[in-house]
């Protein structure tokens, strides 16, 4: 019996498992500035809307440490078959994709909020409560902004979904798993938003409400199999109705029109 049949097998076993560990490691490298730019982000829940536009500097630099990282991961995996290797870093690129989404959304929602006014400001000298009735006559609502899959690309420095089977990419999955982990934080959002001990915002969660809402009504229109993917998109009920439960509480206090 020729036995050089398992020496060639194991040859092929040191060379797969180099390549998966060199990955591996350049997918290691993107982590520092992901959780760089999540500890930067996860200030907004306690930062007045006005200060959103913010974010856009404070993170730059992590985005920049960010991207260069990420090009090099892709330099590296594309020399392979794309989905052969594409579970070792499919977590972190839709990480990094979320906190792209949710950067951009805090500085439109920011830029928002100061041009169309606070709907929760009152003369310093009253005690009498808010009449946000009156306000939100004057006050126009918008849903928000979505960053599409092309802008999240170029954010991060990597190309959209392909059909190259080597290239590496962002895939339209990846995408919808950062908008649905999106939705996820702009619910915890929309009650911290309106419970910070100064600076109270009652027109954030109205926003929210409105952009989730419609962010759901897109999934909705998927035909999605029974995956991961279906199963998370079937639980953004739970954060339309989280939003919903603060707008109504927000209500029946009179803080905004019913």
């Amino acid at each position: 019996m020729d036995l050089d049949i398992f020496s060639k097998c194991q040859d092929s076993i040191d060379r797969e498992s180099e390549i998966r560990e060199n990955i591996r490691t350049l997918t290691k490298a993107v982590d520092p500035h992901l959780r760089s730019v999540l500890s930067v982000l996860s200030a907004a829940h306690s930062t007045p809307s006005n200060l959103f536009p913010s974010f856009a500097t404070r993170t730059a630099e992590s985005f920049q440490l960010q991207k260069e990282a990420i090009q090099g991961l892709a330099s590296s995996a594309s020399q392979h078959p794309f989905y052969k290797y594409n579970a070792i870093w499919s977590r972190t690129l839709q990480n990094a994709a979320f906190v792209t989404l949710f950067r951009d959304w805090l500085v439109n929602e920011g830029n928002a909020y100061i041009a169309y006014g606070s709907v929760n400001s009152k003369p310093e000298d009253s005690d009498v409560p808010i009449d946000t009735a009156k306000k939100n006559d004057d006050l126009t609502y918008r849903a928000g902004q979505l960053t599409s899959l092309q802008g999240v690309c170029e954010t991060l420095g990597v190309k959209c979904d392909v059909d190259d089977e080597n290239t590496f990419h962002l895939t339209l999955e990846e995408y919808l798993q950062a908008v649905i982990s999106l939705i996820n934080e702009l619910s915890r959002l929309a009650v911290n938003s309106v419970i910070m001990t100064e600076n109270s915002n009652y027109s954030t969660p109205i926003r929210i409400n409105h952009f989730i809402k419609q962010l759901q009504a897109g999934f909705l229109m998927l035909n999605l199999k029974n995956d991961g993917l279906r199963s998370r998109v079937d639980s953004i009920k739970y954060d339309v109705k989280k939003v919903e439960e603060v707008i109504y509480d927000l209500s029946l206090r009179g803080l905004i029109r019913k």
